[in-house]
């Protein structure tokens, strides 16, 4: 009995915890004015060398505040219903034995959250696996799993997503 009870108090708080970070997401995306998927240009992401030897300057993501429309290729606003399925997949708890990754980081696809004219994002590269958020956001994500990243991937293809899915080539 006091095996159970203590295998209990360890198992309760990670449940505890995962459910208070489920819906602080939920609330994140839920209270916000708007969600919108992207695709987009390279960013700074990656450096890029010319045949010289030079760093060619990449676009950022955000500018001002604000997405840089100037490299967006698609773009979907979400309903309610859709943000629902994508904090879903989000929140899911993490299944993997190990974090995979690669080392490419050329992130091409957005997840944008505006509320009262501030912006929030995940920059996800489905190459290598690799993202980054804004610093709001960095504290609900540390990896995603497989099932994430293939989740993630058919969403963005659900709404038409064509631009760098699917292959290495433009």
């Amino acid at each position: 009995m006091k095996y159970m009870l203590s295998i209990l108090f360890l198992i309760v708080p990670l449940f505890g915890f995962s459910q208070i970070k489920e819906i602080k997401l939920r609330s994140k995306f839920m209270g916000a004015d708007s969600v919108v998927l992207v695709s987009h240009d390279d960013t700074q992401g990656v450096a890029i060398v010319d045949s010289l030897g030079n760093n060619i300057p990449l676009p950022k993501l955000i500018i001002g505040a604000k997405p840089n429309y100037a490299i967006i290729k698609e773009r979907k606003v979400l309903n309610s219903k859709q943000i629902d399925t994508l904090i879903r997949i989000l929140a899911r708890p993490f299944s993997d034995k190990r974090i995979e990754t690669y080392k490419c980081y050329m992130p091409h696809h957005s997840i944008f959250i505006f509320k009262n004219g501030k912006i929030s994002f995940i920059d996800l590269c489905f190459w290598c696996h690799g993202f980054e958020t804004s610093s709001d956001l960095n504290k609900f994500f540390y990896a995603f799993d497989n099932q994430k990243w293939e989740e993630l991937e058919s969403f963005f293809k659900q709404f038409e997503f064509k631009y760098k899915l699917d292959s290495f080539e433009e």
